[in-house]
């Protein structure tokens, strides 16, 4: 058993998680998913940091669940909001400043993505929760709504994020 701050001491080598004092190793993104974390991380991360709302924050960077979930997320991408700033640490982040949680998966993450991870981020009440599949060229948005993730829809293929002060983005733009 390791415990979270062991844990979230560890070294940046690998993309893991902490789930109930155990660490599990997440498998590196494809060239597919690391290019399309870059573009969003430029892209995205520009509009938060321009518009001085807060951070976007790629992995390996832990999203520290409420206690009783004993567990530690890292999504690919993660915005913070300026609003909550005592919750950034050097190497984590507290759930309750987390706005948006971005996860880039493919066939060997797609079943967690869509199914426990999202079920956790709702738990932990994370507002807005993206979900990018590189293989399928899909894109599902779910906001949070009286405690439960509800799909977003679109508008001709353009998201429009509450949380991101109506930031825009066309779906098509994410796979060129």
């Amino acid at each position: 058993m390791v415990s979270f701050i062991e844990y979230a001491d560890q070294s940046d080598e690998h993309h893991c998680e902490w789930i109930a004092g155990v660490i599990e190793i997440l498998p590196p993104l494809s060239e597919a998913q690391t290019r399309l974390r870059d573009m969003l991380l430029d892209t995205l991360g520009d509009f938060i940091e321009g518009n001085g709302m807060g951070l976007l924050i790629a992995a390996p960077f832990a999203v520290r669940m409420p206690e009783e979930m004993q567990q530690a997320r890292e999504p690919d991408l993660v915005y913070v909001s300026n609003q909550y700033p005592e919750t950034v640490q050097s190497n984590y982040v507290n759930s309750h400043g987390v706005g948006l949680v971005i996860e880039i998966t493919d066939q060997r993450t797609r079943q967690q993505d869509y199914g426990q991870k999202l079920a956790d981020y709702e738990m932990a009440g994370i507002p807005e929760y993206w979900v990018i599949d590189v293989d399928r060229k899909q894109a599902d948005f779910y906001q949070l709504h009286d405690m439960t993730y509800q799909p977003a829809s679109l508008d001709a293929s353009v998201y429009t994020s509450p949380v991101l002060r109506d930031y825009a983005l066309s779906v098509a733009s994410l796979f060129p």
